[in-house]
């Protein structure tokens, strides 16, 4: 089991479980010596090289510790300084996790410590098929393939930056509950929040706007289908009625829809409330448009620290008026980012409205120097810019091309919320 690694990383793994068991693992089970080797088996040779094998054993065993007994879908976290009643002592503060096994988990506990400025010195995370009694107490923790029979659980430790404050290990501790809460939710729901997005896709024609495109029908249906078929990553959907007002809208939240980070035990505790509209707010949720693309006023909990997509499907009566919108929150996949927008729906039929505009041959110098703006242009900001703004930024693009001038193109959020520059 552990020939592929290396020979050093072996010798180092093989002093670390002779310490282990020094150190009174064998109160434990004596033949958790394999546990050991599992937890070890991913950690390179220089981190383990530059920290004595007793200090080793010691993580492996608070993690070991912590993990010896575990409800189903239970998240056991401890943040700590390490003391005398722990057996040990360490100059940095530990974070230890165990749960399920489930995607984005490393990344999304990685987002915490980043976000609070807090810097990592060493990560172990094996992913372990354990068994474990009625009561959840640990039988057996070891490396082999998931179909023998056990859960897969993430056991993680984090060695970060010393936290002298009660408080912050506190809130550290919070954040991180917090964000395998986020992950849980979303991991869950993830096939029903796909087959939301099938639904609406499927029944977009049925019930067109009033002053309809059928071009941009087609394309919104095509753009949701691309996005199902793995280009978002899906973490949070709910359903909005549109009620009207003489002064202001509403958009009234329908708790009962929420899925995943939008599941309605995530809102506060005055419930939800409706976003009132006004102005510009309340143009935008009752035009035609099918579509509105633009980003979350919240930072992602899971898988990318960055402020999360938004997505909004309008939903129209019978008469082509929007009466509500199927709103999902999530991310963008790599792919999104990297394919050619010509590729992308919604994407290449702005690419084509705006080199039309300029009346232009796409194979002209002219016309290919409005392509390559198009092309290496930030995805997120073709994903949300208008036609029309897209076509005042990339005239400013390429007048730009043969002078020495330094010039600040922004677009404004059609919620108001940010400038993008």
């Amino acid at each position: 089991m552990f020939g592929e690694i290396p020979a050093q990383r072996l010798a180092l793994i093989d002093s670390v479980v002779a310490a282990a068991l020094r150190r009174g693992m064998a109160r434990v089970r004596a033949d958790q010596s394999d546990l050991i080797r599992a937890y070890f088996r991913g950690v390179a040779e220089e981190d383990m090289a530059a920290r004595p094998p007793a200090y080793l054993a010691s993580l492996a065993l608070a993690n070991l510790t912590l993990g010896l007994r575990r409800k189903p879908r239970e998240a056991l976290v401890r943040v700590f300084n390490p003391s005398k009643e722990d057996g040990f002592t360490a100059a940095n503060t530990l974070v230890i996790v165990v749960t399920d096994d489930m995607p984005f988990l490393f990344d999304s506990v990685g987002m915490v410590f980043a976000g609070a400025g807090i810097g990592v010195h060493l990560v172990v995370h094996p992913v372990l098929v354990v068994k474990r009694d009625r009561r959840g107490t640990l039988r057996e923790a070891l490396l082999k393939p998931a179909d023998s029979g056990g859960c897969r659980e993430s056991w993680q430790l984090f060695e970060i930056d010393r936290q002298l404050d009660g408080e912050h290990l506190a809130s550290l501790e919070r954040n991180i509950r917090r964000a395998l809460a986020d992950v849980r939710d979303a991991t869950d729901d993830w096939t029903r929040m796909r087959a939301q997005m099938r639904g609406i896709a499927a029944s977009l024609g049925s019930r067109p706007p009033l002053k309809s495109d059928g071009d941009e029908v087609a394309e919104s249906r095509s753009l949701l289908q691309w996005m199902e078929g793995g280009h978002f990553i899906f973490l949070g959907y709910r359903y909005y009625e549109l009620r009207r007002g003489q002064t202001y809208d509403q958009l009234v939240p329908d708790p009962r829809s929420g899925l995943g980070i939008l599941r309605v035990r995530r809102a506060a505790a005055g419930g939800l409330r409706p976003n009132l509209l006004r102005g510009e707010l309340r143009k935008v949720a009752r035009d035609h448009s099918v579509l509105v693309i633009t980003k979350a006023n919240s930072i992602a909990t899971v898988h990318r620290r960055t402020y999360l997509d938004y997505v909004a499907v309008k939903d129209f009566n019978e008469r082509g008026v929007t009466r509500g919108e199927h709103r999902f929150l999530g991310l963008w996949t790599s792919t999104a980012y990297v394919a050619s927008p010509r590729e992308i729906p919604v994407l290449r039929r702005k690419v084509s409205q705006v080199i039309g505009q300029f009346g232009l041959d796409s194979s002209s110098h002219d016309g290919k120097a409005i392509l390559a703006v198009l092309e290496t242009y930030p995805r997120d900001e073709l994903f949300q810019a208008s036609v029309p703004q897209l076509l005042d930024i990339v005239r400013g693009v390429v007048n730009l091309y043969e002078l020495r001038k330094v010039r600040l193109m922004m677009r404004r959020d059609p919620f108001g919320r940010f400038y993008s520059c």
